[in-house]
């Protein structure tokens, strides 16, 4: 099979969606109204480390400012910290922003960042992970705070870019007995108002915030809409303002339609099955590979993403700077899958896979247990709103198997070590996949992404011996707009922060 990339001119790609997203520009802008967001899931906790759905990211943005940004190409920008210093290879030194404040008004200082990480390396966090690297964190003055690292880790800045970064008031997360996930205090540009499980999430500006340059729009409310359908149709009556998550076979009909724009865009966002290596029927890895023989990804593509991204290789995108290296390929070869069972064997194999219960996936769904009976495998399909889906394989173990995705870190080391590594939340079968950890020590000695690559090409090449996961398809992002937004911006990612979005 030849790998065939679209992601040549990613940068590019991802910079003019942006600019065409952002408006005609030179109008005024009107920041006092609120932003109807049609959200496709919704948060699985409002706590950033008590959270286990990447979908939860743009629900947490608004509220939850973090210590490190990132531009729309996941390079590191200063957030809450204004700068920082890697005094050595294990020592990385934070210099905060003065005068910031959590929506509580209590202080966003060096003790409240020490709180804040020390909570995300400690018991009930879904996020230890991230942090594996991190042997103490010192506070050195009121502005200033530095971590300590048992070994380098070239990933930490944009770790703390993500759900590690994000900020919760001290002061509030005691008074919750720790647990924020009901009623959240961050230090971003919006405060929370509501949360409706199921139905919405409002949050209004924060007057306070930091950042005075930035357009911000005076609430947003996340209407959770989880039929893609009715996301599109809510954006092209006005009801909404923002379609999150298009579905590709409804994205032909915001093309040109009147009022609205698509924003499409690559991202590095994975369509996968997940598996429980650990589990009775997965647990053999020549299993693993005659089911994954038996998948065609390019009809998967065609039928069931309508061609709105690429095939998947590996937990990276090829033409990403950290793309599996060329050796890495997921063939399609039925026969071999079936000579693979009969080897190890194996008849009759049947399994249950959760499936998120939208109309994309549930077709996806359908479309692998056309492929798995073809090599007499049968595969129950069991479809759950996300959140459920999410808590049913990663928490209860209910199925050794999840069709979902996986949406991205933002740096790659984040996305190898959550997914196989013994500590990662996302790995069900709590046991590594051989080899990664080795391979990615050998991306923390540099933060050139030259000098890191072999390592990520490494850790590539042990995930596809072991077939800990069957990757499927990298799908666009792709966003529904009402052409009055200005300002909305893409990211590699697909979750956007909705800072400097207005009204034109």
């Amino acid at each position: 099979m030849m790998r065939r990339s679209r992601w040549g001119a990613l940068a590019a790609a991802t910079l003019l969606a942006t600019l065409a997203a952002c408006g005609g520009g030179g109008g005024s802008s009107d920041q006092d109204k609120d932003l109807k967001v049609a959200a496709a899931a919704d948060a699985s906790s409002l706590d950033p480390i008590r959270g286990n759905a990447g979908t939860d990211h743009m629900l947490l943005y608004p509220i939850y400012d973090t210590l490190v940004s990132f531009d729309s190409g996941l390079e590191a920008e200063p957030g809450l910290a204004e700068s920082w210093e890697q005094v050595s290879p294990t020592e990385l030194s934070l210099t905060l922003r003065e005068g910031v404040t959590f929506h509580d008004g209590e202080p966003l200082d060096a003790e409240a960042v020490k709180y804040n990480l020390d909570r995300a390396m400690g018991e009930g966090s879904n996020i230890q992970a991230d942090l594996a690297a991190v042997s103490e964190v010192r506070v050195d003055d009121e502005q200033t705070v530095t971590l300590v690292l048992d070994h380098p880790d070239a990933s930490l800045l944009l770790v703390l870019a993500d759900r590690a970064g994000m900020m919760v008031s001290p002061k509030a997360a005691e008074e919750a007995g720790g647990d924020l996930s009901t009623q959240p205090v961050g230090a971003g540009g919006w405060s929370f108002v509501e949360w409706r499980r199921g139905d919405s999430l409002k949050v209004e500006r924060f007057d306070d915030y930091w950042d005075t340059d930035v357009d911000r729009v005076a609430g947003i409310t996340f209407n959770i809409i989880p039929d893609p359908k009715t996301r599109v149709t809510s954006l092209r009556s006005g009801q909404q303002d923002v379609a999150m998550e298009v579905a590709p076979s409804d994205a032909d009909s915001l093309e040109g339609a009147s009022g609205v724009t698509l924003d499409q865009s690559p991202r590095v966002n994975l369509h996968q099955v997940y598996l429980n290596r650990a589990s009775e029927e997965l647990g053999d890895p020549q299993v693993r590979r005659a089911l994954s023989l038996a998948v065609d990804r390019d009809v998967v593509l065609k039928s069931g993403y309508f061609d709105r991204g690429s095939v998947a290789y590996g937990a990276l995108p090829d033409g990403y700077w950290a793309e599996p290296p060329e050796s890495v390929v997921y063939e399609h070869d039925p026969q071999e899958a079936e000579r693979l069972l009969a080897e190890a064997g194996v008849s009759g194999l049947s399994f249950d896979m959760i499936v998120n219960a939208d109309s994309q996936t549930t077709r996806v769904g359908e479309i692998l247990k056309e492929q798995w009976a073809e090599i007499g495998v049968t595969v129950n399909l069991i479809p759950r709103e996300i959140v459920q889906a999410t808590n049913d394989y990663f928490n209860d173990r209910k199925a050794p198997a999840l069709l979902s995705q996986w949406t991205g870190r933002p740096d790659p080391a984040m996305t190898y070590r959550l997914m196989f590594s013994a500590e990662g939340y996302f790995n069900t079968s709590d046991e590594a996949v051989p080899g990664i950890d080795e391979a990615l020590a050998q991306t923390d000695e540099s933060v050139e992404p030259t000098e890191r690559k072999p390592g990520f090409d490494a850790a590539a090449e042990a995930v596809y011996a072991d077939t800990p996961f069957f990757p499927l398809a990298f799908q666009d992002s792709l966003i529904g707009l009402r052409d009055d937004v200005q300002g909305f911006e893409s990211n590699l990612l697909g979750k956007p922060k909705f800072l400097g979005v207005s009204f034109g």
